[in-house]
């Protein structure tokens, strides 16, 4: 049987309403629940600002950029927005394949994601 890549995700709250959701790994079918699980718990903790940090991700799929979309949309509605994190040039391109790259702010470190949410 193979063996499934170590994921992680964690999330942080860094000042008032921003908060950083960090995942590594993977996230694929099998770990965006867990994903979206913390992500949402962010959300109605209080947070409109999210920054996801994929900067230590090696894949995403279909089911992680649902993920993204819906909490984009659930914190829209309270003037929020939902920003990412990442380095990888083949996560990018798909964001900018799929048009993604125009609803979600794509930064390239924490620092300047957090720069953009904190004014």
């Amino acid at each position: 049987m193979e063996e499934r890549p170590q994921f992680s995700v964690g999330y942080e709250t860094l000042v008032g309403d921003v908060g950083v959701v960090v995942l590594v790994g993977e996230i694929d079918i099998y770990s965006a629940p867990e994903f979206k699980e913390v992500l949402v718990n962010g959300i109605e903790g209080g947070a409109r600002k999210i920054i996801v940090d994929l900067s230590q991700v090696t894949f995403i799929d279909s089911t992680a950029l649902g993920v993204l979309v819906s909490g984009a949309k659930r914190v829209r509605p309270r003037n929020g927005n939902l920003d990412i994190v990442c380095t990888d040039e083949n996560i990018i391109r798909i964001f900018e394949i799929t048009g993604l790259d125009r609803i979600f702010g794509i930064y390239p470190s924490r620092g300047e994601a957090v720069k953009a949410a904190v004014p």
